[in-house]
């Protein structure tokens, strides 16, 4: 299947002063991004893709509702937002994580930058308790890696994802990518020690 993908705003901003945004945010946290996930900011500094739709599974679920429920990832977010939104979010967010994108709703998709699932996505419920509290304690794991995550977005039988992504916008502005948005990479880069966690990068990346 072709996936689409068109930007968070109205042009798109890629390339070099990406890649240099993202270089600098680095060297100023201690972290590296994930190969992937790099190579997909650099290329289209997030975005509005399609097919566009997931299923998160609750931790505790309200009697009578669906257990996973589906929904559509709009957008992935910008690197501006990735780094702002992450800081802001501050201790409600797990310790080692970034806010990378969400759904129209409270759901966020997170990106791991720890040691031990480096490169992991999950989504998780956005709410106003710092992380590990009984209210705020539960990621849903979704995909191994970023574009193992991308792999698994899909659509259903009744098009709704893509009745969803639609408008002429979206549509005169869509870049095609096959397989993947082009994310297969063999890049092996280390693990990094985390030296500060996201105090500074809102400076750094702008």
């Amino acid at each position: 299947m072709n996936r689409l993908i068109s930007p968070v705003d109205e042009e798109w901003e890629t390339g070099d002063a990406t890649a240099s945004a993202i270089s600098g945010w680095e060297q100023t946290t201690g972290y590296a991004l994930p190969a992937d996930y790099r190579v997909f900011l650099i290329a289209y500094n997030g975005g509005r893709p399609y097919p566009n739709m997931f299923r998160h599974s609750a931790l505790a679920v309200d009697e009578g509702s669906d257990n996973p429920t589906e929904h559509f990832v709009d957008p992935f977010y910008a690197r501006n937002r990735v780094v702002g939104w992450s800081h802001e979010l501050g201790n409600r967010l797990p310790a080692g994580f970034l806010a990378i994108g969400a759904d129209p709703g409270l759901i966020e998709i997170v990106l791991s930058l720890r040691a031990e699932d480096f490169g992991a996505t999950y989504s998780w419920v956005r709410n106003w308790s710092s992380w590990g509290s009984a209210e705020n304690s539960y990621l849903c794991p979704q995909a191994s890696s970023f574009s193992a995550f991308i792999a698994t977005l899909f659509d259903d039988d009744e098009k709704n994802g893509y009745d969803y992504w639609y408008t002429p916008r979206r549509e005169k502005l869509k870049r095609t990518q096959h397989p993947g948005f082009g994310l297969t990479v063999e890049i092996s880069l280390p693990v990094p020690r985390p030296s500060e966690r996201f105090q500074k990068a809102s400076e750094t990346v702008r």
